[in-house]
């Protein structure tokens, strides 16, 4: 009798409000700008090896224990083998249809790099592509929205904040 009326319990919490907690998935991703002997070359883009496919800027899950900053920095050595310099937060995106698997919150941050990026870990390819030459409609998850909301700040919209 108490394992029936527990069971009815667990099955009316849900209808009740009483539903699981599920926290969305707390990602970071960064917007590299790479130079060669101080002349500005393109940002870091990737193609993924994994779906969703498409091209995208690099980044991953932030590890339970791990700031955020620290993620950022790990992600990048381990998807496009690039130390960050400048580390920035630029933004963060929380829609939660912007990755069609989850709801994922991303701490957007930018950087810059002296050194070309090469491919690892989820990137199928890693490549430094021209502002002009951008492949807007390419871009997995809302990363085309990312890339034109760095641009307007590039050109004057102040939406970075330093990280300590």
């Amino acid at each position: 009798m108490k394992r029936t009326l527990l069971f009815l319990t667990l099955m009316l919490l849900p209808l009740m409000g009483y539903a699981e907690h599920k926290p969305p998935i707390l990602t970071t991703t960064a917007i590299i700008e790479v130079y060669d002997q101080g002349n500005f070359k393109g940002i870091v883009l990737i193609e993924r090896g994994k779906a969703p496919w498409g091209k995208a800027l690099p980044g991953g899950k932030v590890e339970y224990g791990e700031t955020v900053e620290n993620a950022v920095r790990r992600e990048m050595k381990e998807e496009v083998n690039l130390d960050l310099l400048g580390l920035r937060q630029f933004h963060v995106y929380s829609e939660p249809t912007r990755d069609f698997r989850h709801h994922s919150v991303e701490v957007t941050h930018v950087a810059y790099a002296n050194q070309l990026p090469e491919a690892g870990d989820d990137a199928a390819k890693a490549f430094v592509v021209k502002i002009e030459d951008i492949p807007w409609s390419e871009l997995a998850f809302d990363h085309a929205q990312i890339l034109r909301d760095f641009l307007e700040w590039k050109n004057g919209k102040d939406l970075a904040m330093p990280i300590p």
